[in-house]
């Protein structure tokens, strides 16, 4: 979960599993044990192949027999489960829960184990052995979905993109303690003389001192400590719609079209940040990984240089609400994800396809992190003086326009619906020792 080495994990394959009969259900964790990735090595020697790791519902807690005084003393978000928070979370009309894809629906998934690999024939190796375990009769189990992702090479240069063609993975937290060479200026909270502070590891890790010196109280054990809550969303992106709307936006200017999509994202698609370079890509600062996510919002108060609707600085404001990022300190995740879905040949064509993003982010708080980011800042427009102007490529609910800060303001109209939520939940992954506790029922 700290170390997500980049690009080194090309694909990904994400097990959604249902749990029939507690008894086997907790067999089966007790042999996921010794495959779980515990502590990466730092090392790029040292990386394995590939990784494993397994979530839990609390609906598959509860079918693995935990005790409801148990469940109790996690978080009430969580209990309730990521489609009782359609409401909150944008996710209506087409994103409803209802529409979600079976297997990923309300309630499905009780478990989730997630594959990480180098590559593509040795993860497969993983994937058939883990569905063979899952199919095994009288396994107590249910292989309910399954969805394979990879990382997206581009056409013109580099890797790492997303369907809508931007380079992606930038802005995660560095984390005190985890300093070496995943340490990069402009992921922590940013401070005096142009200097960074790490964020604590409890806003992330169970047990450990968040950023308030506290360290969380819930859930109880063995759940306390080294575990992390996860939200998964299979999000769906319409190329076709964005890159058409762009074009009617540019009329028919492609350099024009480039301009609005850097202005609705904040970076250009090579992943320079407009606060940096808001007239083009600069390609040095994308060769110099350590200036792509080193920079302020502070001397931007009006979104000349980077707007303040834009995705990236709704998402991670920084220091825009000022004293100097300490609103935001309590508020950052750490983002896992991963693309599925084939690129379009044509991005302009509707074809059919299913294509996405398989989103994934760890907290220590769902509502304080992931839900304050998503309900709060991406789909209403309030603590950026945009009024009820939603994010534009990842704002749910009310569709709404943007308006561009420039000489004179660009007024863009609503979108059609560009991102659709398919289904997805609220999942804690434990630490170790609460996985050998849950295999042994020790509280049966």
């Amino acid at each position: 979960m700290l170390a997500g080495y980049g690009n080194t994990y090309r694909h990904a394959v994400y097990l959604f599993v249902r749990v029939t009969d507690d008894e086997g259900g907790r067999r089966w964790v007790g042999e996921l044990v010794p495959q779980v990735t515990d502590a990466v090595p730092r090392s790029r020697s040292r990386r394995p192949d590939r990784t494993l790791n397994v979530s839990f519902t609390c609906e598959g807690l509860r079918a693995l027999a935990l005790p409801e005084p148990m469940l109790s003393t996690f978080p009430q978000e969580f209990r309730q489960g990521m489609a009782a928070r359609a409401a909150l979370l944008g996710d209506v009309g087409r994103s409803a829960p209802a529409r979600w894809q079976p297997g990923i629906g309300p309630g499905e998934p009780h478990a989730l184990v997630t594959l990480y690999g180098r590559e593509v024939e040795d993860l497969r190796l993983a994937w058939r052995a883990q569905r063979a375990r899952i199919g095994r009769p009288g396994s107590g189990l249910e292989l309910v979905f399954e969805q394979p992702a990879s990382l997206l090479g581009h056409p013109a240069a580099g890797d790492g993109r997303e369907h809508f063609g931007f380079a992606d993975g930038f802005a995660q937290p560095t984390i005190k303690g985890n300093a070496g060479p995943y340490s990069k200026r402009g992921g922590g909270t940013p401070v005096r003389l142009g200097r960074w502070r790490d964020v604590a590891p409890g806003e992330f890790v169970l047990g450990y001192r968040g950023e308030d010196g506290t360290v969380a109280q819930r859930p109880e054990e063995p759940f306390r400590r080294s575990g992390t809550f996860t939200v998964v969303r299979k999000l769906y992106q319409d190329v076709a719609a964005f890159t058409n709307f762009l074009r009617r936006g540019a009329k028919g200017n492609p350099a024009r079209e480039e301009w609005l999509a850097a202005r609705i994202v904040g970076r250009w698609r090579d992943g320079t940040p407009l606060e940096r370079s808001p007239d083009g890509p600069d390609a040095r600062l994308v060769a110099d990984a350590g200036k792509l996510n080193d920079f302020r919002y502070g001397g931007d108060a009006e979104g000349l240089r980077c707007p303040l609707g834009a995705h990236i600085r709704r998402a991670n404001p920084r220091d825009a609400f000022g004293w100097q990022g300490r609103l935001v300190k309590r508020h950052r995740i750490i983002r896992r994800g991963m693309p599925y879905g084939p690129r379009p040949e044509d991005p302009a064509r509707p074809d059919g396809r299913d294509r996405g993003l398989v989103f994934v982010c760890h907290q220590a708080s769902i509502e304080r992190q992931f839900e304050l980011i998503q309900g709060q800042w991406l789909n209403d427009g309030d603590a950026f003086w945009l009024g009820r102007d939603s994010d534009l490529v990842a704002g749910g609910g009310s569709r709404s326009g943007m308006t561009i800060a420039d000489r004179p303001p660009v007024f863009l109209p609503p979108p059609p619906q560009l991102v659709v939520t398919r289904g997805g939940g609220y999942f804690f992954t434990p630490g170790l020792g609460a996985l050998r506790a849950i295999a042994a029922g020790s509280w049966l």
